[in-house]
């Protein structure tokens, strides 16, 4: 039988005619050896693929994989009616209940209905104090390290500044990450132990986590137990909310729960919830994670590109010192915006992080269809990872190198398109305006406020593993840490110094 599946995967299959390794078209097993033998090393060989075989690839015996930019539109975008989500790929993540996980577009486009307007534009601006507070707290952290002229883990401080943005937003309840020795905050630590679990568990034949007690998984795998926490946290909170509604109102802000609740059910004895509980909890813990690990990687990669470059920095430090004179009063992401370097910085540090690493796979509807060109057979699984489309030489010269000066020429508009972090089309990050947000806030307050020297960091450090999400495995990026002599704030004034926002 095995013989007979191989001869038609190789001569009948409707795959047949694309290039791309034999073992590939023959079994999964091809890409389950360098994504877990070889630990996160599948988007290394594919690149390799690419330089042997051409533009589109045959990974496994129903996959294709494209390298050009046009091909990620084609996929993401342009298909009507849209190519969905592989229902294999998505079902065997660490939180297939979640909208970004769904398969299908509709359950998708309703749950996206629900907490689109959450993340709208217009209420990330009216929680803006949210996010200011915690970037206060960060500068406030790092200007400790100046009075202590120790190293700070800037890797770890912007992802525990991120963690404390993204829980104090959808929780209105801070974890406090940044107040963590040295950030090094149990959930963080914890993150990228279980995302390589996670990952690598997809290709077990049943998923562990329903089928042990939890008490098994803590005991065996005590690096993700703050991520069990974590979850029971969230669990908890909705058995609070659950008991007592009033609760809800209880916080400094509208947080994610109250989009989630169903006053109407509640009042009745049912289920409280606007959908299952397993989904809020999914939702929940998918949405924490997504919004901390992009933002604070970007964060990261950038600081190292402007580290590295000095007279990139002066340009930056030159526009930020002519647009905020006063840094002791603070400036809002509208007025950020309108400054071009920090804007083509920040497109930069997206372009080089890559959001996600993996190509995120989508499926051919019922009719052959056309990407990049290439004819494809219908039911057929395709992707293109961004990382692909970030490197492209053609759009990116010189892609590697960190270059904000591509974001300001004329063309700068046509480039834009190929920034693909957040992903795009009607699947594109719910929390991509947050994102921004945060972005645009650290950037500006950090160096306006700081001067930052590399410390034990070289440009091997900054290469990442696949694991879904890009995992470091280098020295974490440490700097030196003074404040900027251009500040009028000793560091003990900023440490007692908090913006007065209204609500």
């Amino acid at each position: 039988m095995s013989s007979l599946l191989a001869c038609y995967r190789l001569w009948v299959h409707p795959l047949r005619k694309f290039p791309g390794p034999t073992l590939a078209a023959l079994t999964e097993w091809y890409r389950v050896y360098y994504t877990a033998i070889n630990e996160g090393g599948w988007l290394e060989h594919l690149e390799k693929l690419h330089g042997r075989y051409g533009s589109v690839v045959r990974v496994t015996p129903w996959e294709l994989h494209f390298n050009r930019p046009d091909a990620f539109d084609d996929i993401h975008v342009a298909p009507k009616p849209q190519f969905i989500k592989d229902p294999d790929f998505y079902g065997s993540l660490l939180t297939p209940n979640a909208v970004a996980a769904l398969s299908d577009p509709h359950e998708a486009s309703k749950r996206r209905h629900l907490l689109g307007p959450y993340f709208s534009r217009r209420s990330v601006l009216q929680l803006e104090r949210v996010v200011q507070v915690t970037v206060d707290t960060l500068v406030d952290r790092l200007c400790m390290y100046a009075d202590t002229r120790e190293p700070a883990d800037l890797f770890l401080g912007y992802r525990a500044t991120t963690l404390d943005i993204i829980t104090s937003y959808l929780f209105a309840q801070r974890f406090n990450a940044l107040d963590s020795p040295k950030f090094r905050h149990p959930l963080l630590i914890g993150l990228d132990e279980s995302l390589k679990a996670g990952w690598l568990g997809r290709y077990l034949p049943i998923k562990l986590d329903k089928w042990l007690p939890e008490s098994f998984l803590r005991k065996a795998t005590p690096k993700i137990v703050p991520i069990l926490d974590q979850i029971a946290y969230i669990a908890g909170k909705l058995d609070d909310i659950s008991a007592n509604p009033p609760s809800l109102h209880d916080v400094g802000h509208r947080a994610l729960f109250s989009v989630l609740f169903d006053t109407s059910k509640s009042d009745t004895g049912g289920d409280p919830w606007v959908f299952p509980r397993a989904q809020v909890i999914d939702e929940c813990f998918s949405l924490q994670f997504a919004g901390s690990d992009t933002v604070g990687n970007a964060c990261m990669v950038g600081t190292y590109g402007l580290l590295k470059n000095k007279e990139m920095l002066n340009q930056l430090r030159r526009e930020l010192d002519e647009a905020w004179p006063d840094p002791q009063l603070p400036m809002t992401w509208e007025a950020l915006e309108k400054l071009p370097y920090l804007g083509a910085v920040i497109k930069e540090s997206l372009r080089l992080s890559h959001g996600v690493a993996s190509p995120l796979p989508r499926k051919v509807g019922s009719s052959d269809t056309v990407i990049a060109g290439v004819a494809v057979p219908a039911r057929t699984i395709v992707s293109c990872g961004t990382y692909f489309v970030h490197t492209d030489a053609d759009v990116f010269p010189e892609p590697k190198k960190f270059k904000p000066e591509r974001w300001l020429n004329g063309e700068s508009r046509a480039l834009e398109k190929y920034l693909v972090a957040f992903s795009k089309g009607s699947r594109t990050c719910l929390g991509i305006n947050l994102a921004w947000c945060e972005l645009y806030l650290i950037f500006a307050n950090v160096f306006k406020k700081l001067d930052l020297e590399v410390w034990n960091t070289v440009d091997d450090d900054l290469k990442f593993l696949d694991f879904f999400l890009p995992l470091y495995t280098g020295n974490h990026l440490h700097a030196q840490i003074k404040v900027r002599n251009t500040t009028p704030l000793a560091p003990s004034t900023i440490r007692q110094r908090r913006y007065n926002y209204s609500s």
